[in-house]
């Protein structure tokens, strides 16, 4: 069965199934982005959030209605459990960094989801790399890993690599990096894709000049990890300032 994922912008995704609500996940602030509210909302039955406690990732007021929220970190904690189409929803408890130049350092949960038969796998705000003993919850429930790419008051490329090596997924969608205008002109100082993809060079690379994607994509006879990046549907990024490979 195919899934459409669709990249909202920062670390906010739609994901789409027939027949089954529609998630978003850690939707942001207009505010906290520098962009304006100009009346931009999602439909989605599901809202999935690595935290309520951070506006960067917590918007739920983006999404129409009264969709149900899920707070990961309150299902990592124990406090709460939660399904998404029949299977439980898989959480890791992380932090923010210790500088976060907003408040202190937050807790915040990743989640593995289950769509389509496939799982994909958000890497919510994490502050900072996780071993293979940290991610056992995560084996084998990382098909489509939505991954932080922007290293600032988030974790390190070389770090993020190390999970990667760890989780094995079959398809990587680059997130939370660099792209203005979402956390102003200079990207609030986020590293761009292009250090990402750059790191990469024996991946495959599917540039898909679209904010929406259908799943599963073809997978590289080499093996690996197929790199997807996608364009955002809520705001129209800043012309000459961030770019993506032409690779």
């Amino acid at each position: 069965m195919s899934i459409q994922l669709e990249f909202v912008g920062h670390a906010c995704f739609r994901l789409c199934e027939d027949g089954k609500p529609v998630i978003v996940t850690d939707p942001f602030g207009h505010k906290i982005c520098q962009m304006e509210d100009d009346g931009f909302r999602l439909d989605a039955e599901t809202i999935i959030a690595s935290s309520l406690t951070d506006p960067a990732h917590d918007n739920v007021d983006l999404v129409r209605g009264q969709p149900q929220v899920i707070n990961a970190l309150e299902v990592a904690t124990g406090k709460e459990s939660a399904t998404i189409n029949g299977e439980p929803l898989v959480t890791i408890a992380a932090r923010e960094v210790a500088n976060h130049h907003m408040h202190d350092p937050m807790d915040n949960a990743l989640y593995a989801f289950k769509a389509g038969g496939l799982w994909f796998a958000h890497l919510g705000d994490l502050g900072y790399g996780l071993g293979a003993e940290d991610l056992k919850p995560w084996a084998g429930k990382c098909d489509v890993m939505l991954a932080i790419t922007g290293e600032e008051l988030t974790l390190k490329l070389d770090e993020l690599d190390t999970m990667i090596e760890v989780l094995k997924p079959t398809w990587i969608v680059p997130m939370h990096y660099g792209l203005p205008p979402l956390a102003g002109a200079d990207g609030g100082g986020m590293t761009c894709v292009d250090a990402f993809l750059n790191r990469h060079p024996r991946s495959s690379v599917y540039l898909v000049r679209h904010h929406t994607v259908t799943f599963p994509l073809p997978r590289p006879e080499s093996g690996g990890a197929t790199i997807v990046v996608l364009e955002p549907s809520a705001y129209k990024p800043t012309a000459g300032v961030v770019g993506f490979t032409t690779r």
